[in-house]
């Protein structure tokens, strides 16, 4: 059984999101983001990614956070295909493709250092991607064109041989349908992002931030496409990985005063241009346009869109803090490789959260996220389908000495259902996809 990588379609899912955040881009970077999503006008550590001109509210001195997150998803299809004249509608009826992404290790990396008015930070994480799909059993458009290619080879051998086109037509399809079909796909997908930047505090309330990040893309796409018909067998390979890099400045303002913290960040779209380093590609694939753009050499565009957030907390009390913040992803203005045109609207999501210290070393958290997608259904496939959805997150904050706090947390992530009638080479599939994500972390934050 030999590897396939599956066409065009998947620049689309190249670098979409494997845990929380917009088409493209992750912004779960602490474990302090899975108890409560709210992060946006944070004063904590994880400041340095989500309100980097925050970090001049900190304590004086050096901080260093370290977390780990856990990610893990189901990503299913289920596919009917619809009457046709190619392939028996029995041969595919309601199939189930079970897709699963296990990520048991995703970091990040805090750094700051604090003075009277200037401060430095510099953040290291996965902006994008993270995660390895698999999907063992294949996947839908793999197994329809290859029934259809059979149907195709077997009329066309048929008629070659004399046989009137009815009874051509009747052979070929009970080919197609009877034929031995397994596949198998997998794909990882890898944007890392360093970050490094200042912040000066204008007045005793009021400070600003200037940065870039720093990204760097990583994915490698493999598969396996085996087929058989009587005594006929045939297989294929091919295996892909793909690299590039970009920039992406980054602003931001904090404003803070008594109770009330407001901020708000802007960070640049980059244009990330990946080239595929294809050790093995079948000739038949040649005069495939979608398959012939995984050739050696060839580049493609995984850009990271524009984003802007905004957050609030306020400190209700001594001991119960409230927030909330919202991300504007510009997708519409990146480049996805053609599928930016099947963006209606730019992504935005809105966040709640709320945290009490229990004890004076124990703060509790939990919050909420509404993620809003609003793409149609070209963008959407077998390789990456984006559905809104929204997210509970819970979680604790043990501070074990004055310099070193603890933190743990847990999003789970519930995603609308979708459906859609795909169409490959004129044959329809109801395809019918359901999501599901949890992610867990754990992360230390230590000041000096």
């Amino acid at each position: 059984m030999k590897k396939i990588v599956l066409c065009a379609l998947l620049l689309a899912a190249s670098f979409a999101s494997a845990m929380a955040g917009g088409l493209v881009t992750n912004t779960n970077h602490s474990a302090s983001f899975l108890r409560n999503p709210a992060r946006m006008a944070s004063l904590e550590l994880d400041a340095v990614y989500y309100n980097p001109a925050g970090v001049a509210f900190l304590k004086k001195g050096f901080h260093i956070g370290l977390n780990n997150q856990s990610a893990f998803q189901s990503r299913n299809i289920t596919a009917t295909i619809q009457n046709n004249p190619f392939v028996p509608a029995t041969a595919m009826d309601n199939s189930l493709y079970e897709g699963k992404i296990v990520s048991p290790v995703i970091p990040s990396l805090h750094f700051a250092y604090v003075s009277d008015r200037w401060s430095i930070s510099s953040h290291f994480g996965v902006p994008g991607g993270g995660g390895k799909l698999d999907y063992a059993n294949g996947l839908p458009m793999f197994d329809v064109m290859v029934r259809q290619m059979i149907y195709d080879n077997v009329k066309a051998m048929y008629m070659g041989n004399g046989a009137p086109e009815s009874f051509a037509n009747e052979q070929a399809l009970g080919a197609a349908g009877v034929a031995s079909v397994n596949s198998a796909f997998s794909g990882q997908t890898f944007l890392f992002g360093w970050q490094v930047g200042g912040t000066y505090k204008l007045t005793d309330n009021l400070s600003a931030y200037a940065g870039a990040r720093l990204l760097m893309a990583k994915a490698k796409y493999e598969g396996s496409v085996y087929y058989a018909v009587s005594d006929q067998e045939q297989s294929m390979d091919l295996l892909t990985e793909q690299s590039g890099f970009g920039i992406a400045p980054i602003f931001g303002l904090d404003y803070k005063l008594d109770r009330l913290n407001l901020a708000l960040k802007y960070e640049f779209g980059s244009n990330i241009e990946v080239k595929n380093s294809t050790s093995s590609f079948p000739v038949q694939f040649d005069q495939v346009d979608a398959l012939a753009r995984f050739k050696d050499g060839v580049k493609s565009q995984s850009d990271q869109p524009a984003l802007l957030t905004a957050g609030a907390a306020y400190d209700l009390t001594n001991a119960l803090k409230l927030s909330a913040g919202m991300h504007y992803y510009f997708d519409k203005d990146a480049n996805y490789n053609g599928l930016e045109d099947e963006i209606n609207s730019n992504t935005v999501e809105y966040m709640l959260g709320a945290e009490y210290a229990l004890f004076p070393k124990l703060t509790l958290s939990a919050g909420v996220q509404l993620t809003n997608y609003d793409v149609t259904d070209n963008y959407n496939s077998n390789t990456g389908f984006m559905v809104s959805s929204y997210s509970l997150g819970g979680g604790l904050k043990y501070s074990a000495t004055d310099n070193l706090d603890l933190n743990l947390g847990v999003l789970w992530t519930n995603f609308d259902d979708y459906s859609k009638t795909a169409n490959y080479n004129g044959i329809d599939m109801l395809e019918q996809y359901e999501r599901k994500s949890t992610v867990a972390g754990i992360g230390a934050a230590w000041n000096f």
